[in-house]
């Protein structure tokens, strides 16, 4: 859907992480960001109360679809057990070569995330939402830079990240607006998934 008038708003849907696995990503940023003071790099790094794992990127929108898509992620999410997650592997968009951003990928349990992005992504498809063709790849983004830079070096020098676990249990539909310099993010509904499997 396309921004036509000011009262539009920005929305997308993701999942947020466990508490522990959102201070050990705020901690390997931290360490990652000391690391490469020493560089040029314009590195803008993402503060943890940010952090997530986008599934669909829904754009702008009226806000009184808001209801709608409650309701038909609500009906696809129907049978979807919380499963386990760890992040688990440093890399960027497009490459670590060329780097725009840095991020930190969800691990094994890709295969389960992808899945999800595909539901929720074909039941707002209902509402005349358009994705993207690209390949879905889960990542928690940790930082942005300007221009874009090698990040190779840094990447080698890191401790092999291995993070505590998240339960995806739950969906945010989040407002996304732009404060000063940062993207600041709202939860405006939740779904909750269904009870682990016996």
């Amino acid at each position: 859907m396309i921004r036509d008038d000011a009262e539009s708003v920005r929305l997308f849907i993701g999942v947020p992480l466990s508490l522990r696995s959102l201070r050990a990503v705020a901690n390997a940023a931290s360490d990652l960001k000391e690391r490469s003071t020493s560089s040029n790099f314009d590195m803008r790094w993402v503060a943890p109360a940010r952090y997530h794992i986008t599934l669909a990127y829904l754009g702008w929108s009226k806000p009184e679809v808001v209801p709608a898509i409650q309701d038909v992620v609500g009906r696809a999410l129907v049978g979807q057990k919380p499963f386990e997650m760890r992040c688990a592997e440093l890399g960027a968009f497009p490459s670590l070569e060329k780097a725009q951003v840095l991020w930190v990928g969800a691990g094994d349990r890709m295969g389960e995330l992808v899945g999800l992005a595909k539901k929720v992504s074909c039941a707002c498809a209902e509402l005349g939402f358009t994705f993207a063709s690209r390949e879905f790849h889960p990542h928690v983004t940790m930082a942005r830079i300007k221009g874009e830079a090698n990040l190779v070096k840094l990447a080698q020098e890191s401790p092999a990240h291995v993070f505590s676990k998240s339960l995806v249990e739950s969906l945010i539909l989040y407002k996304s607006s732009v404060e000063s310099d940062a993207s600041e993010y709202e939860k405006i509904a939740h779904w909750s998934l269904g009870p682990p499997s016996e």
